[in-house]
């Protein structure tokens, strides 16, 4: 059980560090000075080149590289990325920065979750039991932040979210080496790589299916997201305020997590999906009709509920039709190339929606995205038996 609480431990870490920084970004971009459609720019340059590098990532994972080095490497390298982003104030600095960033870290959050899928289902516990830390770990680091920030300015986030990085990195030196054993090599060889999980993706129905639903769904949510922490400025939250609507949802997703792990079990991935689109849809119709920091604060605590149904759904729908050889890759493709090609597109029409017509309407464009999505996946997964948790990720160690 000591792999399992170690891992626990890395998620409430790992997670914190991108909690001192996350929420508070865009706001750091506008008091250096960027425009909406700039920071839209500044997102996309990161997407682009974490589109490339997730999948890379993955890969190097599937091929037998040791996983705890893979993400310590990664860990180092991004808390590195922000203590250089943290002294920049010129679009053309900021973006070449976030260019490195995103190749430091886009293989993280992929890698982390194989990992604990890996250690969890050789334990029999549910992958939501450990992510349910990273969420503990973001509800107080982002609390703690937002208070910190009052006081010295957001440019700590930074410092904090490099230093919580490597304490990351220095945990992982105490994983055991049978809870990243990878794939014989002549296996991956004939099964593995980014090409063979791309046409993974393309003949199978449900994954196909799936990539178009986030697609939709994500080009008309990314502006919303984008530009929550400045609507909620705008509207007259401080930035303790900003920092506590984050630890809101965090820390409804505590009890939503463990919770999932046997909501999945119980109706399936593609359900559990099915109802986080709808859940995160009705919630955005609350400040369409009365737009107020409370009602963003309410809102936040319904997505804890609907990102546990997204999350946890996610992964499983995704392994449970993953090749062993390509499980890593595709969580990469689905979690941050997918993410980033959506950011690609809707990063530059969320900043120009902002621009023109105010954050409100992009709340407008969320709710489209959310039904869109549901209407596609009901639609392209009727018919495919509905899957449940895969017990053969225990085997791909």
């Amino acid at each position: 059980m000591r792999d399992l609480r170690l891992a626990r431990i890395y998620f409430f870490v790992f997670f914190g560090a991108i909690g001192f920084y996350a929420p508070f970004v865009n706001l750091f971009y506008r008091e250096r000075g960027l425009s909406g459609a700039e920071i839209g720019l500044v997102v996309t340059v990161g997407s682009i080149v974490g589109l490339v590098a997730a999948p890379l990532w993955g890969r190097w994972s599937d091929a037998g590289v040791f996983l705890p080095r893979l993400l310590q490497l990664g860990l180092i390298a991004t808390g590195i990325t922000l203590l250089v982003l943290s002294r920049q104030s010129v679009f053309g600095m900021v973006a070449l920065v976030i260019g490195l960033f995103g190749l430091a870290s886009s293989g993280l959050v992929p890698l982390s979750d194989a990992l604990a899928l890996r250690i969890s289902a050789a334990r029999r516990a549910g992958y939501g039991s450990i992510r349910v830390f990273g969420s503990a770990g973001w509800a107080v680091i982002a609390f703690f932040s937002g208070w910190l920030f009052q006081y010295t300015g957001l440019v700590a986030g930074f410092y904090g979210g490099a230093i919580m990085m490597a304490v990351s990195a220095l945990l992982l030196l105490f994983v055991p080496a049978s809870d990243a054993t990878a794939l014989p090599e002549s296996r991956v060889r004939q099964e593995g790589g980014v090409l063979n999980a791309a046409r993974t993706v393309w003949r199978t129905r449900a994954l196909s299916g799936l990539a178009l639903a986030l697609i939709v769904r994500g080009i008309l949510s990314d502006g919303h997201l984008q530009f929550g922490s400045i609507y909620m400025e705008q509207l007259g939250a401080t930035t303790m305020a900003i920092g506590l609507a984050s630890t809101v949802q965090a820390m409804v997703e505590l009890p939503c997590m463990f919770l999932t792990d046997r909501v999945v079990r119980r109706i399936g991935a593609t359900r559990t999906l099915l109802v986080s689109f709808l859940i995160a849809g009705g919630k955005l119709m609350l400040v369409l009709v009365y737009p107020s920091v409370p009602t963003i604060f309410a809102t936040r605590a319904i997505e804890g509920l609907a990102f546990s149904l997204y999350a946890i759904g996610l992964i499983n729908y995704v392994t449970g039709r993953s090749p062993s050889a390509q499980m890593a890759t595709l969580l990469a493709l689905f979690t941050v190339t997918l993410t980033a090609f959506i950011q690609i597109l809707g990063a530059p029409i969320g900043g120009v929606v902002f621009d023109l017509a105010g954050a409100y309407w992009l709340y407008a464009l969320a709710l489209v995205g959310n039904l869109a999505a549901f209407g596609i996946l009901f639609v392209l997964t009727r018919g495919e038996p509905d899957q449940v948790p895969d017990k053969r990720v225990g085997r791909t160690v």
